[in-house]
């Protein structure tokens, strides 16, 4: 069987790039959510916090699951500071994933097509070792990026939340107190609140 060439690989990444919106589905298959209804978010940590961790979103008990949706009830507020905020973290979640399936071709490349370095002198798993290597590294920067965008995402839900209690400004605080370390001379510091 005669493996993927380079451009193929490069073509598929090209083509995921360029039909993403066709992917996304149509608009009209956005739910409908209660207006005036806070989001609610908790934590789900996936595989023992390793797999699939981040935060699940929910309105009137409808759990939210598409940008569609989020930017359907964000936007309908027409507020700046809310919708730059999930409109960058749909990017930065595209990002993500783009980096990742770079990573996933460009480490199969690796493995295919080039010789590995010597691990531990077994052909088939030098080659599988280099290439993952090589994808890890597309992996990590795609984590960053997608850790970037849920804190987008939970901080836009959580302005969302501000607006729709009429609540138009949020200040941060500082109130001065005095911390008394265990042992040792009485130090000022700062407790910080919203």
């Amino acid at each position: 069987m005669k493996a993927p060439s380079r451009r193929f690989l490069y073509a598929f990444l090209v083509g995921v790039g360029f039909f993403r919106p066709a992917l996304a589905g149509p608009d009209s298959a956005s739910a409908s959510f209660p207006a005036d209804t806070p989001i609610t978010s908790k934590m789900n940590l996936g595989l023992f916090g390793f797999l699939g961790g981040g935060m699940n979103y929910w309105i009137g008990g409808k759990p939210i699951t598409r940008y569609e949706d989020f930017k359907g009830l964000i936007y309908s507020l027409r507020d700046e500071e809310a919708s730059d905020l999930i409109r960058e973290a749909e990017d930065a979640h595209y990002t993500a994933w783009m980096f990742y399936v770079t990573g996933t071709a460009v480490g199969s490349d690796v493995a295919l097509f080039y010789k590995p370095a010597t691990f531990l002198g077994i052909g088939w798993f030098d080659r599988l070792a280099t290439g993952a290597l090589v994808a890890d590294a597309f992996w990590g920067v795609g984590m960053l990026f997608d850790a970037n965008a849920e804190a987008r995402k939970y901080n836009a839900a959580q302005r969302y939340n501000r607006l729709i209690e009429g609540k138009k400004e949020s200040a941060l605080e500082f109130c001065p107190q005095v911390a008394l370390p265990p042992n040792g001379p009485p130090l000022l510091g700062l407790n910080c609140g919203f």
